[in-house]
């Protein structure tokens, strides 16, 4: 088995290239490629900012930052939780809203171009096995059972 030929190095692979497009795409539009994830993100009702981070899989360190510079651009407004004071909501001020409709554009028409060149079929056959793929992530012992360790036996399909 070649490396190509794994999928996790197809997902790396095709993820570093789409994540590289998006980036482009996005910096056309003066924002970054974090700044558009938080965009998409942040629920109308405002989103805790505690929530945030997992939800775009940021550490806490970079959403700080992501969220700083939205801030001092005027995408957002944070504002205290009113069912918890400890707690703060992140908003998006109406232009946080403008940039979050192009992000979205941007993503929906990339996706439809996509469909495009690689047929609804071959999309849909793509989405239908990563979602099987992801639901099988969410259970790791349903891939790796607790006993389960590497044999030294020649794999069937050898990495070369």
């Amino acid at each position: 088995m070649q490396a190509r030929e794994t999928i996790d190095f197809q997902l790396r692979w095709g993820w570093t290239k789409l994540a590289r497009l998006y980036t482009a795409l996005a910096e056309r539009h003066g924002i970054s490629m974090s700044v558009g994830y938080a965009l998409l993100s942040i629920e109308r009702e405002g989103t805790p900012s505690t929530k945030l981070g997992p939800r775009m899989g940021m550490e806490s360190t970079s959403l700080s930052r992501t969220l700083k510079s939205m801030e001092s651009r005027g995408l957002i407004e944070r504002r205290p939780d009113p069912t918890d004071g400890r707690s703060v909501r992140v908003f998006l001020t109406p232009s946080g809203i403008e940039a979050r409709k192009q992000t979205r554009n941007l993503v929906v028409q990339l996706n439809e171009r996509l469909h495009e060149l690689l047929g609804d079929e071959a999309v849909n056959q793509l989405l239908a096995g990563l979602s099987q793929l992801n639901e099988l992530l969410e259970q790791p012992e349903r891939l790796i059972p607790p006993d389960w360790s590497p044999t030294t036996d020649e794999p069937k399909h050898v990495l070369s």
